[in-house]
């Protein structure tokens, strides 16, 4: 069970200059981190079940930042893909401003309260303005990295 936010994360799975102009280019660039850094299995499979989760309700939360997120047979543990945007894409958030932060999160099909323990855990950092400022600036993965295990570190 993952306990922290930062064991779901891997350096490889964090990209600071994504290349999708649109939603779902943008997902299916994080879900190919996950799948490139072995994470998940079946990437054609996350992608739709993202995509179904989003038809249900937006997972853009506003103030630039979204967080899709599905449960899945691909993933054998939670796992988390980070990308950013600095010009921003259209993700339907519920402010209707572009997003620049996106935070995907992946979880095996039992561990729902642990999916859902993390995803408010990760909602909650990212309205700490220090910590999203952190995101927007950081010039490498290993920066975001260390700056989700100083967060925790102060939880």
């Amino acid at each position: 069970m993952i306990e922290r936010l930062g064991e779901a994360l891997d350096t490889s799975c964090i990209t600071l200059e994504l290349n999708g102009k649109k939603k779902l280019d943008v997902i299916r660039e994080l879900v190919s981190l996950l799948y490139d850094s072995g994470r998940i299995t079946d990437p054609d499979l996350v992608t739709t079940q993202i995509l179904e989760r989003e038809s249900l309700a937006t997972t853009g939360i506003g103030g630039g930042i979204a967080i899709p997120h599905c449960l899945s047979e691909a993933a054998s543990e939670t796992v988390l893909a980070i990308g950013r945007k600095r010009s921003g894409v259209k993700f339907d958030a519920v402010d209707r401003r572009p997003v620049s932060l996106f935070f995907l999160m992946v979880g095996p099909p039992d561990a729902h309260n642990e999916h859902l323990r993390l995803l408010s855990r990760l909602a909650r950092y990212l309205h700490d303005p220090g910590l999203k400022g952190g995101l927007l600036e950081s010039a490498s993965p290993e920066e975001v990295l260390a700056l989700f295990e100083a967060r925790e570190a102060d939880r």
